[in-house]
């Protein structure tokens, strides 16, 4: 096996571990069992648990929000329903990814982690701002608030969906069927969806 499908091999299971433990109770030796591999091995990967640990929040933007198609420009009104669509299904079936990110929500308070945390959800939202800003060339999308701050207003309600839930308990997010995140895009949109 190469180096670089090694290091995914061990950064999937270090994220395993700590979405069914936590983050304090996973240890290197933890790790190294479940990725199959000798402490020692792992070690020349992470020099330390906070490498691994600052790897797996690092690494989270990718499993969180699949990477929209920056190619179709043409169409950002789809691209973000279908970003909302994928978020409302993590929150109904959270990857290890998603689950380490909301464990990370709750367990992380020093303020080091935290803005670590903070960087990871940032970069979250920059395919956001430039689908939006698209939007907003287009004039499908509202120009107020700007991009950056609907951006992060769209992570955060995808996270407080995946955390706590929906409103209510339907598949449909309610009587008008359009899913949990219908009302946020029509505050965003110029347009009916």
């Amino acid at each position: 096996m190469r180096k670089g499908e090694r290091k995914r091999q061990v950064l999937a299971a270090a994220k395993e571990l700590i979405a069914e433990q936590g983050f304090a109770d996973v240890d290197l030796d933890d790790v190294a069992e479940a990725a199959e591999i000798t402490p020692g091995r792992l070690a020349r990967y992470f020099e330390s648990r906070e490498a691994l640990l600052r790897a797996v929040l690092n690494d989270l933007p990718k499993d969180l929000f699949p990477p929209l198609d920056e190619n179709d420009e043409q169409d950002p009104v789809g691209q973000l329903q279908a970003f909302l669509d994928r978020a409302a299904e993590a929150a109904r079936t959270p990857t290890p990814g998603v689950r380490v990110l909301l464990r990370a929500l709750v367990e992380l308070t020093d303020a080091d982690s935290r803005a670590e945390l903070q960087a990871v959800l940032l970069e979250c939202t920059e395919p956001l701002v430039r689908l939006l800003q698209a939007g907003q060339k287009a004039g499908v999308i509202r120009r107020s608030p700007d991009a950056s701050t609907t951006a992060w207003e769209l992570v955060q309600a995808a996270l407080g969906h995946a955390l706590i839930g929906p409103r209510d308990a339907t598949e449909s997010g309610g009587e008008g069927g359009g899913g949990p995140f219908e009302s946020l895009l029509h505050g965003v949109l110029k347009v009916d969806v």
